[in-house]
């Protein structure tokens, strides 16, 4: 009861559970709402941008590395493009990334994304627990080799950012590199 009560008056989050897609299958991997996500994270950039960089965790990682992918695509696609063909986004490109507990999507229609012909040119830094139950530090691994020039902070725990004085150091040096003077 009181529960609902802290519910109707705004008091409490509920149990109401997001996410930038959903699987509708398995094996094979078969995703939703990524299209929908994309669309949405475009008119955030446009409309509040633009971003020097992007940070995701977890299915958030995910979705940083897709588009990382999607404007460098997108780009190369504008590049070659007729001057009359419109372009979906006129957001520049990332200067960097910082990808925590990332992972690739394994649904076919997004392994454009993962070509290792075209590695991804955005500066990337990657964090992991060796130790996470949910994101197997093997699959944030492997999600390095979409990136040029990747860089890595592997820390002993589980699913989370640490927040020590080590791994905050590390972040804001590779952030520190992008600063404009």
């Amino acid at each position: 009861m009181a529960r609902a009560e802290a519910e109707r008056n705004g008091k409490t989050l509920g149990r109401t559970y997001r996410g930038w897609y959903s699987l509708t299958n398995a094996d094979p991997e078969i995703t939703a709402g990524v299209d929908t996500s994309i669309e949405y994270l475009d008119k955030v950039m446009e409309s509040q941008g633009p971003f020097d960089g992007i940070l995701g965790f977890s299915q958030g990682g995910l979705m940083a590395v897709v588009m990382c992918a999607v404007l460098e695509r997108r780009k190369a696609v504008a590049n070659n493009a007729s001057p009359d063909q419109p372009e979906r986004s006129s957001h520049p490109l990332f200067r960097f990334a910082i990808i925590c507990s990332g992972y690739k999507l394994q649904d076919a229609k997004w392994q454009d994304l993962y070509d290792a012909t075209r590695p991804l040119a955005t500066r990337s830094l990657h964090l992991y627990g060796v130790l996470d139950p949910m994101i197997r530090f093997s699959k944030s691994m492997e999600l390095q080799k979409c990136f040029a020039n990747p860089e890595s902070l592997c820390f002993e725990g589980a699913h989370f950012i640490p927040k020590t004085h080590d791994v905050i150091l590390a972040i804001s040096q590779f952030i520190k590199q992008f600063q404009s003077n």
